[in-house]
């Protein structure tokens, strides 16, 4: 099975955004050679200020529903929930892509979905 992440990022550069207000996801995929970037994804975000609609949250995830794990720079515990449902592992890492990627490369929660 291959490894496919999602990073919440503004700019591609830095995971930046809040799972509920992320307007783009930066699709990774772990390969032989390391990390390749396959698209980015555009979403319509959650949330509005403090307020968010759960069948927001459920159309989030499933832009990124072919993914395993998630890097985003906040969450909440409702988008948590709807993101375990699907087994999408969010992991809150504000750190330059390349960081979060390693990051996730090490996690116990996706170690299973690598080399399978």
């Amino acid at each position: 099975m291959e490894l496919r992440v999602a990073l919440a990022s503004s700019d591609g550069i830095t995971v930046d955004q809040h799972f509920g207000r992320a307007t783009r996801f930066c699709i990774y995929r772990l390969t032989g050679a390391g990390w390749e970037h396959l698209e980015d994804r555009y979403n319509t975000p959650a949330c509005a200020g403090q307020e968010h609609a759960d069948g927001m949250l459920e159309q989030t995830a499933e832009v990124i529903s072919d993914c395993r794990g998630l890097a985003v720079a906040r969450i909440g515990a409702s988008a948590i929930d709807v993101l375990l449902a699907r087994r999408i592992f969010p992991l809150v890492l504000e750190l330059p892509v390349p960081e979060a990627l390693a990051t996730l490369e090490k996690s116990k929660l996706l170690s299973r979905y690598i080399n399978q």
